[in-house]
């Protein structure tokens, strides 16, 4: 697994993990993390912030046999009531997400599985800000076994651990003919959303292409409710334009993707 480190590599074998090795995480690991996280909090405005060592946070879910060994954690932090700072949160923590996938570390999206009151004691949460959203993260359970595991092994678990939502399902707003003539670049982007973590496994999000402007756009499905949007529409952003290979996005519920 150590050879494979592209973004697209830690979208096709991330998985939510839910039980942990006790190991903590080391020094050297917290500061290569931290890094990333510096570099994202400056592009998204947000306050991502890594806690080690808080099983506290945790004991209620680690009791109830929902988590495992679980005592770390992003604890995502930005401004009360901004859904575009939400949004930015699940596009940029999920970027943090991959690069600790790619370390060999698992992680696990929680909004009610942790005590959000005791996860804010342990981090920064300014006058006007609030804690969104946690990310579990830590060593999987037998995790030496699968820093060991076949790239194409850990790629078949994460194809196989969940049941999700078709290509044709993520695209319903476009007919046979426009899925058959959208570019392979479109395609990629959707293949790589669908792999995306999101609330209750949800999968909120819906893309769509307009050939006439060569545009991708993402939208919050209607049908869905979540109460998590914002974040799951940032999350399942990255992880297009990730498989995509390149563009950006602008933010909101209707945004469109610019390749190049």
């Amino acid at each position: 697994m150590a050879e494979h480190t592209q973004l697209i590599d830690a979208i096709n074998i991330r998985t939510a993990v839910r039980a942990y090795d006790p190991d903590p995480i080391d020094d050297d690991t917290a500061r290569q993390l931290d890094m990333t996280i510096d570099a994202v909090n400056t592009l998204a405005g947000i306050r991502i912030q890594l806690v080690r060592d808080q099983p506290a946070v945790f004991a209620g879910a680690n009791a109830s046999g929902h988590l495992k060994n679980a005592a770390n954690y992003l604890a995502i932090v930005g401004p009360k009531q901004d859904d575009e700072a939400r949004e930015r949160a699940g596009f940029y923590a999920e970027r943090v997400v991959l690069a600790a996938t790619l370390r060999g570390l698992g992680t696990c999206w929680v909004g009610g599985s942790w005590d959000a009151a005791e996860a804010a004691r342990h981090c920064r949460v300014p006058h006007g800000d609030e804690l969104y959203l946690g990310v579990v993260i830590g060593h999987p359970e037998n995790h030496l076994s699968r820093m060991a595991a076949p790239y194409e092994q850990l790629v078949e678990i994460q194809r196989t651990h969940r049941d999700g939502k078709t290509y044709e399902q993520f695209t319903r707003d476009m007919d046979d003919a426009a899925r058959q003539a959208a570019p392979a670049w479109f395609r990629a982007g959707v293949e790589a959303a669908m792999k995306a973590p999101s609330a209750l496994n949800r999968q909120p999000v819906l893309f769509s292409y307009n050939a006439d402007d060569d545009t991708a756009a993402a939208r919050l499905d209607p049908q869905v409710e979540t109460g998590c949007g914002p974040n799951d529409l940032g999350i399942a952003k990255l992880h297009f334009q990730i498989g995509a290979g390149s563009g950006t996005w602008a933010w909101g519920d209707g945004g469109l993707f610019i390749h190049r």
